[in-house]
Parts: C-alpha cells; sequence; structure tokens
C-alpha cells in the first residue's frame, strides 16, 4: 500500500494553507513592478511548503487554531526561499522546480538582491510582534544556524574526507535547524507545556536529518525532469553528501581511490557518471539511504507519543514517513 501524498495528508488544513499562500503574495507585494516579477518568480516556484506545513500541523496538534499560525508560517518560508535563492547563486544552479533560477534568468546581482529584500520583509512583519515573544528568539536562532551551516558547508566544498557525522551536524544547521525551528513555533502558539514542546523539537530534528538524506539521495537516483533539478549537481559542486559518504566508507581501496579522482576532476563526461551509478548500485547505496531516513522518520513518530491523539498529530506521523516516501 503506498503512502498518502502531500496533498492528501494535508487536505484538512487546506484553508489553512490557502491563507497562508495569500498572505506570501500580500506580504511580499512591492511598489514596483520589476521587485514584485522578480520576487514572484521565486515564491510561485512553489514546492510543497514543507515548513509552513509543519508550523501550522504543529500548532494544531497542540491545540491552536488562530491565524497568526499563519503569518508565522509566512516568516519561515520566506527564509527558506531567500536561503534559496542564495544557494543557487553560490551553487550556479540553473534551473530549481523545474523553472529557471533566478540568477539564470536576471543575473547575480539581482537574485541576491532579492533575497535580501525578501529578509527585508520577514524583518518587517517580525517587528511588530513583542521583544520576548519566544517566536522571534526561534527564529533568530534558526537564521544563524541556517548561516553558520552555509559558512562550513562553503569552507567543506571539495573536502573529500569529510566524516558522516560531521556532514549531518552542517546540514543540521543549515536544512534542519528551520525545520525544527517550524515545529516548535507551531507548539508554542498551542501551549506552555515544556514536554511537548521538546517532543514537537525532537521530531523536527529527526524529520529534518530524513529530509535531507532523502533530498541527497534524489539528487542521484530521482528523475530530472521530476525532481526539478539537473542530476548529479551536489558531486558536480564539489560536494561529498550522505549517499557518497556512506559508498566512499563500503567500497575498496581502489574504488576508493578512483571515486577520489572522479570527485576531485569534472564529473561531465558520462562515463564517470556511469561509474558512479554502478558504484551506488554495487553498494546498494539506495537501500541504505532509505534506511537510514527511515530510522529518523520512526524517531520522529515516537516523539509525538507525548502528543494528544488529533488530526493534526496524525497528520505529522504520516508526514514523517512521506518524507521518506516522497519523489519530488
Amino acid at each position: 500500500m503506498s503512502s498518502p501524498s502531500i496533498s492528501e495528508i494535508c487536505q484538512f488544513i487546506k484553508d489553512d494553507l490557502d491563507a497562508v499562500e495569500k498572505k506570501l503574495r500580500e506580504k511580499t507585494a512591492s511598489h514596483y513592478d520589476f521587485v514584485d516579477l522578480a520576487v514572484q518568480h521565486v515564491i510561485e516556484g512553489g514546492g510543497k511548503r514543507l515548513r509552513p506545513v509543519l508550523l501550522v500541523l504543529s500548532a494544531k496538534a497542540c491545540g491552536y487554531d488562530g491565524e497568526d499560525a499563519h503569518t508565522l508560517a509566512v516568516v519561515v518560508e520566506l527564509i527558506h526561499v531567500a536561503s534559496l535563492v542564495h544557494d543557487d547563486v553560490l551553487d550556479e544552479a540553473p534551473i530549481r522546480r523545474k523553472r529557471e533560477t533566478l540568477h539564470s534568468k536576471w543575473g547575480n546581482k539581482v537574485a541576491v538582491l532579492v533575497g535580501d529584500y525578501l529578509h527585508a520583509r520577514v524583518l518587517s512583519m517580525l517587528v511588530a510582534r513583542h521583544a520576548d515573544d519566544p517566536a522571534m528568539s526561534i527564529l533568530s536562532d534558526a537564521t544563524q544556524a541556517m548561516c553558520e551551516g552555509e559558512v562550513i558547508h562553503a569552507y567543506k566544498n571539495g573536502d573529500f574526507n569529510i566524516s558522516q557525522d560531521d556532514y549531518l551536524k552542517i546540514v543540521g544547521l543549515k536544512t534542519g535547524r528551520l525545520i525544527t525551528a517550524s515545529c516548535m513555533i507551531g507548539a508554542i502558539l498551542g501551549t506552555k507545556d515544556e514536554k511537548i514542546i521538546q517532543a514537537l523539537r525532537e521530531y523536527g530534528e529527526a524529520v529534518g536529518a530524513a529530509f535531507q538524506i532523502i533530498d541527497d539521495l534524489l539528487d542521484f537516483v530521482a528523475d530530472q525532469e521530476k525532481f526539478g533539478k539537473q542530476s548529479f549537481s551536489d558531486l558536480r559542486e564539489g560536494k561529498l553528501t550522505f549517499p557518497m559518504i556512506y559508498t566512499r566508507e563500503v567500497c575498496t581501496a581502489e574504488e576508493r581511490t578512483t571515486l577520489e579522482q572522479v570527485f576531485n576532476a569534472d564529473t561531465e563526461p558520462d562515463s564517470a557518471i556511469e561509474w558512479i551509478e554502478a558504484l551506488l548500485r554495487r553498494y546498494r547505496t539506495q537501500a541504505h539511504c532509505l534506511g537510514a531516513a527511515q530510522v529518523y522518520a520512526d524517531r520522529a513518530k515516537s516523539a509525538l507519543a507525548a502528543l494528544p491523539d488529533t488530526p493534526a498529530g496524525r497528520a505529522l506521523q504520516q508526514l514523517a514517513d512521506y518524507v521518506v516516501s516522497r519523489d519530488w
């Protein structure tokens, strides 16, 4: 039996997600036509809005059903989208989510400035909140962690010997922290119970790890048209990700030497990619990654035992499994 899709999981919060989409457009609107055009290009790129979904579901699971969840969902999505715009410039990525990236369409200067504009909109939305609002410190910490993760990841770019633990710590900062923040912000909207807030923090951390492992895997095995970006892009950019770190550790010494040579050279030639694909098959890297991600998904689901049984809580359970089974 196949896992439900994210749209099926989130059907009962469709009105909330529609409200988030409406507010996303309202809060990023500019008085200048070109700014609007450039911003909407990235906003309409869409994606599954994982972070807003997690925030809304976490809030509902903790008994909150108000509009503040929509506002904060927009904030976390704008932080995420701004980071993607800047990432695409750094990685020189031509395509994201089947659309031309902003820097490919209008150049690096426009892309960097649009990313900055989105961060400015986040600040504008947060300035109206009370200074002692716990969401402020959660978002501040998450944004700082993302920047730290980006810096460390850039420094480690081209490092063939990066360990699995170090890699997971870096992506935990770069990707996982905002996912965790989304869950925690949802929680604090509905409860002051530290046990439940901590449970959703643990859920977010585990889901974030599972998400990143699958994202890394999809770079190697997903259909390029379906995934919405060029395959083997991480390897081309000199990034050793979870699947390759595992394969590096289990392959023979001779294969490791060849792998390092491929990693440190231009990986465009078909023969190099074919060799890597064969190596991944030989060591069943896909199965290993799926298993590792499922361990994190199961850890996330276990954390939810502290929450009452609600439709939102059950949706969070399903979402943990969906992150592993997704093909987007």
